[in-house]
This record gives structure tokens, sequence and C-alpha cells, in this order.
């Protein structure tokens, strides 16, 4: 094998390209861009699925939440209204309607109450 004296900027035979520190005098100007390596493709082919993947999670979260109140709202509003009609029939046959039927169906609404304020402010702030 030859070998280059030093300081010479030629490839050695069998060498593929020019010498590591080789300046080529016909690019004036800035350097160009580095290739990007299959492996920083692929990691960032990666994080940009990750980050569409933690979207749709946020979002079918979102979605589910909001099933999970509006379903919580319907059988809170389902148990006052109940309550309150078993409040009344027992008052018209002069059972006890304040304990047991006023104060669930008292708890039930303020529970409601609670969460439609709650629903509310968090849908305002997510705006």
């Amino acid at each position: 094998m030859k070998r280059a004296p030093a300081g010479d900027d030629e490839p050695l035979e069998g060498d593929i390209g020019p010498a590591a520190g080789a300046v080529s005098p016909a690019a004036p100007g800035p350097a160009p861009a580095p290739p990007v390596s299959e492996a920083a493709e692929a990691a960032q082919a990666l994080r940009r699925f990750d980050a569409e993947r933690e979207e749709r999670r946020r979002a079918t979260n979102a979605a589910a939440g909001r099933i999970a109140v509006a379903l919580a709202a319907l059988f809170l509003a389902f148990l006052t209204y109940d309550s309150g009609a078993t409040a009344v029939r027992a008052h018209s046959r002069g059972d006890a309607w304040i304990y047991p039927p006023a104060i669930v169906g008292g708890a039930c609404a303020a529970g409601l109450v609670a969460l439609l304020t709650w629903g509310w402010r968090r849908r305002r702030l997510a705006m």
C-alpha cells in the first residue's frame, strides 16, 4: 500500500473519498447540511408517532370523561327526581318523608349541582 506524505490531502490507495481534513476548493460559501442518518430519521419518526399517539390518547380520554360526567349527571338527576317523588308520596300517606327520601334527594341534587359546576368550570378553562 502506498503512503501519502504528511500534509498531502490526496486519498490513499483503496480510499473511497477525500481525506478527512480535505477542503473542496469548488465549494465556496456555507457548508451543506450534513446528511441525516437513518437512525436519526427513525428516531424522529418515533417521536412524531409518539406525539400523535399522545394526542389521540388525550382526545379519547377527554371524550370518555365527558361521557362519564354526562352519565353521572343523568344518574344523579334520576335519583333526585325519584327521591322527590318518593318524598311526595310518603308525605301524602303520612309516612316519614323528610329523613330517608328528602335527605337523599337533597344530597343527590347537591351532587348534581357540584358535578355540573365542576364540568362547566373545567370546560371554560379548557377553552
